[in-house]
């Protein structure tokens, strides 16, 4: 793959070229403030609403004999890859062919190339929408694992506190059982010496 010269704007769609089964091709690119695995994602899922499936190879997705209004109202094949790009962020490239290898270009299709350019920079939006809901679900997950930890150490401390009670309770009643068995050793020691002052005395 390889860009055309200059360096693009971020969040602008420009046009590129993209290998595409071992050839270069015209198309759109955008970069994304997000990371590669965010943006594949999220442009799936935008895809997917329009109700295309995605064909994955070598990299490149591609949706065969589609109709995506947002471009165009002719079937068309549609080709996406999205890379990875400097400081964490994604690059995304879109190529639409006419079927039969015959790729859009600026000059023979300018209404197809500005609405593949419109598209693009509007997913920006999808896209950020996408980061944030992977965010929010990092973080509920994060409250869940620690909601999770707090109720484990609520429910420790209660079968403690109950064992607790357990053992104080015991404890009182052995407590209340040396008094009287020493009372009554006491008392039986008392009365052997007794007997054996009586005996001493016969």
């Amino acid at each position: 793959m390889s860009l055309l010269s200059g360096m693009f704007l971020h969040g602008q769609a420009r046009e590129a070229s993209v290998m595409i089964e071992n050839e270069n091709h015209h198309a759109i690119m955008i970069q994304v403030e997000q990371p590669e695995k965010d943006t594949r994602e999220a442009l799936k899922l935008r895809l997917e609403r329009s109700g295309l499936k995605e064909k994955l190879r070598n990299g490149v997705v591609k949706y065969k004999g589609v109709t995506l209004s947002e471009i165009s109202p002719d079937k068309l094949d549609i080709y996406t890859k999205v890379e990875e790009g400097p400081n964490n962020s994604s690059v995304v490239y879109m190529a639409v062919s006419r079927g039969y290898n015959n790729f859009a270009n600026s000059m023979a299709d300018s209404s197809i190339t500005q609405n593949v350019k419109k598209f693009l920079q509007s997913f920006i939006m999808d896209a950020q929408h996408h980061s944030a809901d992977i965010g929010i679900a990092s973080q509920v997950n994060d409250i869940n694992k620690d909601e999770k930890n707090y109720q484990q150490l609520l429910d420790e401390q209660a079968d403690l506190q109950k064992k607790r009670s357990a053992i104080d309770s015991r404890l009182l009643e052995i407590q209340n059982d040396l008094y009287l068995k020493k009372e009554d050793i006491d008392k039986k020691k008392l009365t052997l010496r007794d007997a054996k002052a009586k005996r001493g005395k016969l």
